[in-house]
């Protein structure tokens, strides 16, 4: 059954078109994730569906009595309410019928022989007993609880923008709509909630809509996929891992048709210039086809983001940590209202980061992860302890204000004054780029570049101030929460930056996937004291589960619990050798797969040059480069299973 239709849907704002001829249909227990580029519309696609934003052309469909809650990135809350009274508000049915029964109930106990009373409160009972009401304000109790929400009493308006967002989500899930539509959920969320509310999503029995950066939630609940790309949405069935495949191949195939279609348009063009000869009447339908190869219409190519920026030397120091402490303000209690002041954030914390270091730090929000970024920034200082950077250090501090990018006069300013504050021109290869030239790598076309940013969509918001801040060329990078409402797409080919990156790397995150791909090594949070595990976030999640196992308790410990004890008594496995014949195929691999990336290198060059028009040899290209390909990949797994034994 459709619960809700989009029918030839276009929206435009002044010259920029978001969707153009738009038809989406949404199924009962559908599961779809909307992704696509900052900026493309999937926030305004969710709203069409929402019935929030009228649509440019063409109609939405949908029941009336359909039930539909959205969670927007900026929800919308009264500030005068409680946290409780705000989760009550949107409980629909449940709270009509508690309010009801309890009126009903206080008029009974003034008038206890009021007949049609009795009937009406007999009648209330059935009707919450099959709605299952009763337990209405338990529930909403335990949900704040595992978003990290412990005062239910206190005013919406004196929460924090994260709070607000873990509020919204909470009446969302109480309300139980027909359709739940998600924009970037996992903002503001420590790991533990993120794990607890893709369980909650999993098993939520309505539709549901999502826009996430968080790769494993999308791909553990969605069911399709719809990319938002250039006024385009095409959707792909399957959950991420599926879309990501799915996609692979189809550029594949565009790249060798492309290919074969300038081939083909190269031949034509020869024919065309040999001579008068070749335009008699009898060629006139061969000249046509030209003609309408030549004026075939082509989609705006895929601009391709660019982090190249200037390198810079990093000597041998880069940031000390000596016995470092530091405590909370004695007015700033926890941001969810809870009584304290004066709280340990860190205490005796020592660390010599390295230059080549890839650190993750982790732990439960308003725990201190970012007031250790702001130590290292010089943007606060400690209590204790003695911090020093290197001479040759320049720090790049990204972090979750992006500088006056969210508010203010600052949003009046043009992108290419923004860029041009801190440099006009950079020299990235030993090629001096202009400041314009550097926010189209950035994905900021000319005609936007003069645009005030308040234009911006808030992933773009964040891509320009990253933009800014490698213009600096640092080779010290502090990452708070980098994630946030970045695409997926930026996501990806900032993780390869970072791969690549000269220099060291401090990461404050909650998205597992980025942790995974970005540090090997975490410090954890807890009770004001950093613990140093080796590894990624996957690895330290495996000494947690494995943590309980190596306990003698008879209950199972909470998470809280056991990630307690995996820090304290980590469960070391034994560790595994490499055979001699093992080290020779590790020797090999090392060899070997240089040779197979120059080999795609010049297979891709040969693809893209047409191969001269001949269509079997374009052919016989495209096999082998796909059967390399796949050789590639699995020689990587197998190169990383061989590296992460012992020599």
């Amino acid at each position: 059954m459709t619960l809700i239709s989009l029918v030839g849907v276009s929206k435009d704002f002044g010259l920029r078109t978001l969707f153009e001829d738009l038809n989406l249909h949404l199924q009962e227990r559908d599961r779809l994730g909307l992704i696509g580029p900052n900026g493309a519309g999937k926030s305004t696609l969710l709203r069409l569906l929402a019935g929030l934003e009228p649509p440019g052309e063409g109609e939405r469909r949908c029941s009336g009595r359909l039930k539909v809650v959205m969670v927007a990135q900026e929800p919308d809350l009264d500030p005068e309410r409680t946290v409780l009274e705000q989760v009550f508000e949107d409980s629909g049915e449940k709270m009509a019928l508690l309010r009801r029964f309890t009126e009903v109930s206080q008029d009974l106990a003034n008038d206890p022989a009021d007949q049609a009373l009795l009937g009406e409160l007999s009648d209330l009972q059935e009707r919450m007993d099959q709605a299952n009401a009763w337990s209405l304000e338990q529930q909403c109790r335990e949900v704040l609880e595992r978003l990290g929400i412990s005062d239910v009493h206190r005013r919406v308006g004196d929460l924090s923008g994260g709070f607000r967002k873990r509020l919204a989500l909470a009446a969302a899930l109480v309300a139980e709509p027909d359709v739940l539509l998600l924009d970037e959920p996992t903002n503001h969320l420590d790991a533990l909630c993120i794990e607890w509310l893709q369980g909650q999503l999993e098993r939520f029995p309505g539709a549901l809509v999502l826009i996430t950066h968080d790769r494993y939630v999308l791909d553990r609940v969605a069911r399709r996929i719809v990319e938002v790309d250039r006024g385009v949405a095409r959707s792909y069935p399957g959950n991420y891992a599926t879309y990501l495949q799915t996609k692979a191949d189809e550029e594949a195939i565009e790249a060798a048709s492309a290919a074969k279609f300038k081939g083909a348009l190269r031949r034509e063009l020869e024919w065309l210039r040999r001579g008068p000869q070749a335009r008699s009447t009898k060629q006139k339908a061969r000249i046509q086809r030209i003609e309408a190869m030549q004026e075939a219409p082509k989609r705006q190519s895929k601009g391709q983001l660019s982090l190249a920026t200037a390198q810079r030397r990093l000597g041998k120091k880069a940031i000390t940590a000596e016995h470092l402490s530091v405590w909370a303000e004695p007015s700033a209690g926890p941001a969810d209202g809870a009584s304290g002041g004066g709280r340990p954030l860190l205490r005796d914390f020592s660390y010599d980061f390295s230059p080549e270091d890839r650190v993750g730090i982790i732990g439960a929000n308003g725990s201190g992860k970012s007031t250790l970024l702001d130590l290292i920034a010089g943007r606060r200082q400690p209590q204790q302890g003695r911090l020093e950077l290197g001479s040759t250090v320049k720090l790049a501090y990204f972090d979750q204000q992006a500088e006056g990018l969210s508010s203010g006069r600052g949003l009046e300013r043009k992108l290419i004054d923004y860029v041009q504050e801190e440099a006009s021109r950079i020299e990235v290869g030993g090629v001096a780029v202009s400041a314009s030239q550097l926010l189209e790598r950035f994905l900021f076309p000319p005609a936007q570049q003069h645009s005030p940013i308040g234009r911006l969509s808030g992933g773009e918001r964040r891509r320009l101030y990253l933009c800014r801040l490698l213009i600096s060329a640092p080779n010290v990078l502090l990452l708070d929460e980098p994630t946030n409402d970045l695409d997926v797409h930026t996501l990806t080919v900032l993780e390869d930056f970072l791969e690549d990156f000269r220099g060291c790397v401090v990461v404050v995150s909650h998205d597992r996937y980025f942790l995974d791909r970005t540090v090997d090594r975490l410090f954890c949070f807890e009770a004001g004291e950093l613990r140093r595990h080796e590894g990624n976030y996957s690895a330290y999640l495996e000494r947690v589960a494995a943590a309980p196992s190596a306990g003698t308790a008879a209950a199972a410990p909470t998470p809280s619990a056991a990630s307690t004890a995996a820090v304290q008594e980590p469960v070391a496995p034994a560790a595994r050798r490499r055979s001699f014949k093992q080290n020779r195929e590790l020797e090999e691999l090392e060899r070997s797969l240089p040779e197979w990336e120059a080999r795609r290198a010049q297979l891709e060059q040969e693809l893209a040059g047409g191969a001269g028009g001949d269509y079997s040899r374009l052919e016989s290209l495209t096999h082998d480069l796909a059967a390399l390909l796949e050789r590639i990949e699995h020689g990587e797994e197998r190169w990383l299973e061989l590296s992460e034994l012992g020599a």
